[in-house]
């Protein structure tokens, strides 16, 4: 007979394995007619795949969202990925070896897949984190956001260090639906929202290849956005943009504060990422305080409505 310490184990067993499994190899892992096959360019392997699009976005949503984040978020997620994904296909440049859609998270976005989501989880935790990203896909099946009938560039980032960027500032294009707004829990995220960094002055004349003739006493930030991301900034006689001020130095945003002490410049930075559109953070943030799925996304991309896929 078995003893309580084995029927735990079993119990165990059946909660974490037996049931994951049937639910994914269940209806959330049933391939529909109604989906349909895109090209994909996945980089790592230099060659263009045809997938399914829902299992495409299963693989975008594990790659660019912790799977343990709120279903709302996810889900949210799971819709502003479709959109991008379906707007970048429309587009039909072909840029990726032939595809409108490549894995590398420099020029679209993100994506794992299933041999990689093991690597990164485990082969246990593996089946519930697939089964959450299965529901948010599947339960937003071919929902879309639209802005006056047409697809938006549904763009998304970390964490906004409590307020999203004007798209303007950022790739110098008006979007109505991308303006700043308040992402009042973004700071729940500790490790995305502020982060401390320092350089020596010497170090960072290096990184900006500056040759200043004579010693740096300051740097002044020049102008800055609504958002507080620095647009603008004075180091000695040099004056810089805040993205190439960031990407030089690495920087995670360019939201900061500096401080020049001695030879030793301390950068504040909040947030990650480029600021614009839907914080992931702040999604998740709001999940937790009760928002839906659908009043997130209003909240991110204001003036837009949730739509489905045709209906453009």
């Amino acid at each position: 007979m078995l003893g309580k310490g084995s029927y735990l184990l079993l119990f165990i067993f059946i909660i974490l394995i037996i049931i994951p499994v049937l639910l994914v190899k269940g209806p959330f892992w049933q391939k529909k007619e109604s989906d349909f096959l895109i090209k994909v360019y996945n980089h790592q392997q230099d060659k263009v795949e045809i997938m399914e699009l829902d299992d495409y976005l299963r693989g975008v949503v594990a790659a660019e969202m912790p799977a343990l984040y709120d279903l709302e978020a996810l889900k949210a997620q799971a819709v502003a990925a479709r959109t991008y994904t379906l707007r970048q296909i429309r587009a039909g440049r072909g840029e990726y070896q032939g595809a409108s859609i490549s894995t590398d998270y420099r020029y679209c976005q993100a994506w794992l897949s299933e041999k990689e989501m093991k690597e990164r989880w485990g082969f246990l935790p593996f089946f519930y984190y697939w089964v959450r990203i299965n529901r948010a896909v599947e339960e937003t099946r071919g929902e879309v956001l639209l802005y006056k009938g047409k697809l938006i560039d549904a763009v998304y980032h970390a964490n906004s260090g409590s307020m999203t960027e004007d798209a303007r500032y950022v790739w110098g294009k008006e979007e109505p639906y991308l303006k700043s707004v308040k992402s009042p829990y973004d700071q729940e995220q500790e490790k995305n929202y502020k982060n401390t960094y320092y350089f020596g002055l010497k170090e960072l004349c290096e990184k900006l290849q500056l040759e200043e003739k004579t010693p740096i006493t300051g740097i002044e930030i020049l102008k800055r956005s609504k958002s507080g991301r620095v647009i603008e900034l004075k180091i000695g006689n040099s004056t810089l943009t805040g993205i190439e001020f960031r990407q030089s130095l690495g920087l995670p945003s360019t939201k900061f504060t500096v401080s020049l002490e001695g030879d030793i410049l301390t950068l504040t930075v909040f947030g990650k990422g480029h600021g614009v559109g839907m914080s992931q953070d702040g999604a998740n943030g709001l999940a937790k305080h009760g928002y839906s799925y659908r009043e997130i996304l209003q909240h991110y991309y204001p003036g837009t409505t949730l739509a489905r896929i045709g209906s453009e």
